[in-house]
């Protein structure tokens, strides 16, 4: 079994979180572990919501294109070769 120290550098957090525990009648260590356990998604409750029908909200983007937008010869990222390598090396680029 592993130990976890939580510290709580933030009075206003702390004091919502010791009313929460209160009025749930929990102990405020069990209120830290059930809001860990939801925030990286174990619990046992699963969030519910429903899903929106894709063809009631969806519509067509329909304009006019003319000689001076026309955009055929536009290939955007096409000087790429090895696309895997090249994320790689825009990550590596990226963390420094």
């Amino acid at each position: 079994m592993s130990q976890l120290i939580l510290n709580i550098d933030n009075k206003e957090l702390e004091d919502s979180l010791k009313k929460f525990a209160k009025k749930h009648k929990k102990a405020l260590e069990q209120v830290a572990i059930d809001a860990i356990k939801q925030f990286i998604g174990i619990s046992d409750n699963k969030i519910k919501y429903t899903k929106k029908d894709v063809t009631k909200h969806m519509h067509i983007i329909e304009y006019q294109v003319s000689e001076e937008n026309d955009l055929d010869d536009v290939k955007p990222y096409s000087h790429i070769e090895d696309s895997a390598k090249y994320i790689k090396e825009l990550r590596r680029k990226r963390s420094y």
